[in-house]
């Protein structure tokens, strides 16, 4: 059986709250019970914004997530935008901020009880025709784009956590069983699953897959890349991005939790326990290898990699031989999401509800944007940039529509 642990750091900056001040100046909000430390966190060094950043609009969507880690972001397709909460309400909005429709899974019958919750959590996928959102309870839903109608509703043995991917006729899903199931995207029915070793102890994470080249590419929990023919699902092959190592359980932790990221001949990939992996696409030969530790995507910037760690700092790296081109320590504890370009700019959000924009070039920064002071207000997962519009939601379940001047 697997059993998942959230470590302690993780579980430490999730449960930092309350934010205050304005785009160019953070201050913190003092509570009796807070430690010198946590105000630390807090403060940021006053900045003048380069680029400014204007909520277009902010929409409501259900509760949020509550006080659950969560990958649930919004996806924007032919010019709708789609986002989700943790208890089942799915909503389609244009690109004013008008609601389209809206479904509500588990909706209850009765007037007098309400729906349990859909325990939505994988995030969303869109293909031609659908948008796909995985639950806990092992669903993987398929919902008509034009209309929220659920089209598909497929079991799945497996809670799925991480978004679907599609391609090749397929969707696949990853659980947190080790189990990867392929499912024909027409009919619904398992085209092959193939399963994974699992270690006894293992972060609540797992990657997302990618459908590309012909294969199905995802991070494991043994820590390995691992890529799988899409006609078959049998191992093509796999590259070890990190060992065991440390003296406790919780040291020896290797997922590689983060989606891998195919730039040119080469995919990269990086796991919670600090192991950044080139490897060869063809092969599966590894081509270099760097320190560095995260449970989020990586991002391409350029020909840079850009690098959100387990300890909220930012670092570029070539592309090309994995050397550090800069770092960003500034924002240490505020346990940055991955990072979205938007412009120019790298769009990063964070645990007080802040919008940072940081220039790929340097790493300087350009520009800041409060959003919230609560702990409900936290950006818990990067947004999604659509005609230099940044599309994030909150733990709250408030869905912003964000441009940059």
């Amino acid at each position: 059986m697997k059993v998942f642990s959230r470590i302690s750091w993780f579980a430490g900056v999730l449960s930092i709250a309350l934010l205050g001040g304005c785009s160019s100046i953070t201050q913190p909000v003092t509570d009796w019970f807070e430690d010198e430390e946590v105000l630390a966190v807090r403060t940021l060094e006053p900045i003048t914004n380069v680029v400014d950043m204007t909520v277009q609009w902010q929409r409501d969507v259900g509760n949020g997530i509550g006080d659950y880690f969560s990958r649930l972001q919004p996806q924007v397709a032919n010019g709708k935008v789609f986002a989700a909460d943790r208890q089942g309400l799915i909503v389609a909005f244009d690109s004013r901020g008008q609601t389209l429709w809206q479904t509500r899974i588990n909706d209850s019958d009765s007037f007098f009880s309400s729906a349990p919750s859909a325990k939505l959590a994988g995030g969303i996928t869109i293909s031609e025709a659908h948008i796909w959102i995985g639950s806990e309870d092992g669903r993987l839903l398929g919902l008509n784009q034009e209309t929220g109608a659920i089209e598909k509703d497929i079991d799945v043995a497996g809670e799925i956590i991480a978004a679907p991917s599609v391609g090749d006729g397929l969707v696949v899903v990853n659980t947190t069983s080790g189990r990867l199931f392929a499912y024909n995207i027409d009919t619904g029915e398992e085209a092959w699953m193939h399963e994974s070793d699992v270690p006894p102890l293992s972060l609540r994470g797992t990657s997302s897959p990618l459908v590309a080249n012909g294969g199905v590419l995802v991070g494991t929990a043994a820590g390995k890349l691992q890529v799988n023919i899409v006609d078959s699902g049998l191992v093509a092959w796999e590259a070890t991005v990190t060992t065991p190592s440390g003296a406790t359980e919780l040291e020896r932790i290797i997922d590689v939790d983060s989606q891998p990221l195919i730039v040119g001949a080469n995919v990269y990939i990086v796991s919670f326990n600090g192991a950044l992996t080139a490897v060869e696409l063809r092969s599966g030969r590894v081509v270099w290898k760097r320190e560095y530790a995260s449970y989020r995507n990586l991002t391409l910037a350029g020909n840079r990699l850009i690098v959100s760690d387990i300890n909220g700092n930012i670092f570029a790296l070539d592309v090309r031989n994995g050397v550090e081109m800069w770092s960003q320590s500034t924002f240490k504890g505020r346990d940055l999401t991955a990072g979205v370009m938007l412009g120019k700019y790298l769009a990063f959000g964070d645990n007080f509800g802040v919008i940072h924009l940081v220039d790929p070039i340097d790493g300087s920064l350009v520009s800041r944007k409060t959003l919230g002071n609560d702990k409900d207000e936290r950006f818990f997962a990067p947004g999604v940039v659509v005609n230099n519009t940044l599309y994030i939601q909150n733990a709250q379940g408030t869905l912003f529509a964000l441009g940059s001047e």
